[in-house]
């Protein structure tokens, strides 16, 4: 298989670069064979220059040491419309790792936000009395993000949808004494948006310190003069990269995923669900809109608040660290709690190398829920290895989809998971927006994280690795969610149509952007 993939990846570079030298040689040939009017020479050496500069963007993207199927997308639009190609390149192509403001923001590096994070010694008692393999797990993650795995001191609660997740938020802000701390991709000032909103005015007009992050592309509808009365009313709101112009601008492409929530030191909230009517169950395009949250109470809530206001420090230039954001007392429930951050700023993407060691490390199931698809060559490797060692492999993905063009990437897997033995489910005729991963009913992942290129390596994503008594609950509503929802059968799928295969094929072509 590798052998083929390599085979196939020379062979469209050697047509590629075919192309290219064509190109250039046409424009050679015309700039010094023909005569021209002055306008159609300006024309002439500026497609030349840009010709040239997608040339030398290509060579650079060739040399870079990404995985060939995530160059190739690149490679294809350069090749074959440099005009076109060039724009999206310099828009979403770009590293965010060599931009000014990711050399501007230091601290966002190697874990030096994380000043009241403790260092985790594996080789401590405690540690070493959990089975290696699940502390093994917890050591990758470690060593990727620097975030301390905390033991026996913090609790999570599953909340499975809105209806059990907006009380609880709503509860939990109404008690607020100190500080609240908030951050979405997506803020609606809709019934639910505006009701959490409201509650945020009211705190801060009572004394308490509100601090509001909103993604400004996710949430580009906000209603202005709404968020206007908010600041008014003390509310300190910031919205992560604006964008102005969007063309050659990368603010476009790189966004906050993360949805987090702190009430003072006491409790947090994270996962999949955004401050908007249809994570209520409000949907007029969905009946039920499955998601899934987690409330962290205990110590592990400080890693969520380091990451807070590390997100805080990127968006406003402003790096917190004062104590008293810190005092969350420890809770005595047995486990591992850690918090996993993933983004560009990142050398390697931390989330999906700790779902490649999951995954690796499984011996008796994987049970995955996610709303969209777009596997890379390790992770679609690593899932079919463990299904061919005897792992039981379950994906839960939505009946109805939010984006019919990503559905089309997502069903463009289907045909080798099935074809190793993997079951694919599609829910209930509706849409699933939970991230949920579960290996051996043991440890569990729950987040923000798609299992797509998007959530690994552009969008700053979070996701709560957990190995107590949560895992259990998470492990029952996917028995739960299994049982409403509809195989897809292998036999059945692989005789689906051409059109539907070719179509297919296409977008899967770009699933490394995706």
């Amino acid at each position: 298989m590798k052998a083929n993939i390599k085979t196939v990846s020379w062979l469209v570079f050697i047509i590629l670069i075919a192309v290219i030298l064509r190109a250039i040689f046409e424009y050679a040939f015309e700039f010094f064979s023909l005569k021209y009017s002055a306008t159609q020479f300006i024309t002439l050496l500026i497609r030349f220059t840009i010709t040239g500069i997608a040339v030398l963007i290509w060579i650079g993207i060739v040399m870079r040491s990404d995985s060939t199927p995530s160059k190739l997308p690149w490679l294809i639009f350069l090749s074959f419309e440099p005009f076109i190609g060039l724009a999206i390149f310099l828009t979403f192509g770009r590293n965010f790792r060599k931009s000014l403001r990711y050399k501007a923001h230091p601290l966002i590096k190697d874990g030096a936000y994380l000043t009241r994070e403790p260092k985790t010694n594996f080789r401590d008692e405690s540690y070493l009395s959990i089975d290696s393999e699940i502390t093994d797990i917890y050591k990758t993650a470690y060593n990727l993000t620097s975030h301390h795995a905390y033991i026996n001191d913090s609790k999570v609660t599953v909340l499975t949808d809105g209806e059990m997740m907006f009380p609880r938020l709503i509860e939990e802000l109404e008690k607020a004494q100190e500080f609240i701390l908030m951050e979405y991709y997506i803020i609606r000032t809709d019934k639910i948006g505006k009701k959490v909103l409201k509650i945020l005015q009211q705190k801060a007009k009572e004394g308490v310190e509100v601090k509001l992050l909103y993604d400004a592309i996710g949430s580009v509808l906000l209603n202005r003069r709404f968020m206007n009365e908010l600041r008014e009313s003390g509310v300190e709101v910031v919205a992560n990269d604006k964008v102005y112009f969007g063309l050659f601008n990368t603010r476009v492409n790189y966004r906050n995923h993360r949805k987090i929530t702190i009430v003072d030191s006491k409790v947090a909230f994270t996962g999949g669900m955004n401050l908007g009517d249809e994570y209520n169950n409000k949907s007029k395009k969905f009946k039920y809109f499955r998601d899934t949250h987690l409330l962290v109470e205990g110590l592990a809530v400080h890693s969520l608040t380091s990451l807070f206001f590390r997100d805080w420090y990127y968006a406003k230039h402003d790096f917190i660290d004062d104590e008293k954001y810190y005092q969350a007392n420890k809770i005595d429930e047995k486990g591992l709690v850690q918090i996993i951050p993933s983004g560009p700023d990142f050398p390697y993407p931390p989330i999906r190398n700790t779902y490649v060691k999951l995954i690796n490390n499984a011996k008796k199931s994987i049970k995955i829920m996610t709303p969209y698809i777009a596997l890379d060559q390790e992770m679609m490797t690593s899932l079919i290895t463990a299904a061919y060692a005897g792992v039981k492999v379950d994906i839960i993905v939505p009946g109805t989809p939010d984006k019919k063009s990503i559905y089309l990437v997502t069903q463009s897997f289907f045909e080798p998971l099935l074809a190793a033995g993997i079951k694919v489910y599609k829910y209930h005729n509706t849409f699933t927006h939970a991230k949920v991963l579960i290996m051996d009913d043991k440890i569990a992942s729950c987040g923000t994280y798609n299992l797509d290129n998007r959530s690994a390596r552009i969008n700053f994503e979070v996701t709560v690795l957990l190995s107590n008594s949560a895992v259990l609950k998470l492990v029952q509503d996917f028995a739960l969610d299994l049982s409403k929802s509809k195989e897809v059968v292998y036999n059945k799928w692989k005789k689906r149509g051409l059109y539907d295969r070719l179509i297919q094929g296409l977008f899967n072509l770009f699933s490394p952007l995706v």
